[in-house]
């Protein structure tokens, strides 16, 4: 009937020093969205060009495989950053990979607004080709980008 409520308060120490993973995560998940936008691509102007030498012309040939590109780059990001990690556990596939995951300031689960907000955020920490999100992780105590700041979250190790 009663039971135990444990807090956890994250704070700097060896389980947030992962600063160089954090980098090559970010790479493998952007790697991986766009591996996967690149086959759709594919797939898609592969369909187009059999329709064309059927005899069916027409400018959307042209504009469709590419806004099904971009589609496929925004849904597979959304995807990658916010969906996934919500359903498994607070990591991205990378994240997996590299033993790493996202947790709450204060040591709990984030939210589904959580993640959103940290893939929001992206807008700024991707400045300048992700000098921004690169500079603030390495430089906060925490290593935390703007996005973790303002979702009050922060990326550890799993042990």
């Amino acid at each position: 009937m009663f039971g135990i409520i444990f807090v956890v308060t994250v704070t700097t120490d060896a389980r947030t020093g992962v600063v160089v993973r954090r980098y090559v995560q970010y790479a493998l998940d952007l790697v991986l969205v766009v591996l996967l936008s690149v086959l759709v691509f594919a797939l898609v102007l592969g369909a187009a060009i059999l329709v064309s030498n059927a005899g069916v012309h027409g400018i959307w040939l042209v504009y469709v495989p590419f806004g099904i590109w971009v589609l496929t780059i925004f849904a597979g990001t959304l995807w990658s950053e916010i969906w996934w990690p919500h359903r498994r556990g607070g990591a991205t596939p990378a994240m997996r990979w590299l033993g790493l995951r996202i947790v709450a300031i204060d040591g709990g689960t984030p939210s589904l607004r959580d993640y959103f907000v940290r893939w929001l955020m992206m807008v700024v920490d991707g400045m300048a080709f992700g000098l921004v999100g690169a500079v603030l992780i390495a430089a906060t105590p925490r290593h935390q980008r703007l996005g973790d700041m303002v979702a009050r979250t922060v990326v550890v190790r799993v042990t």
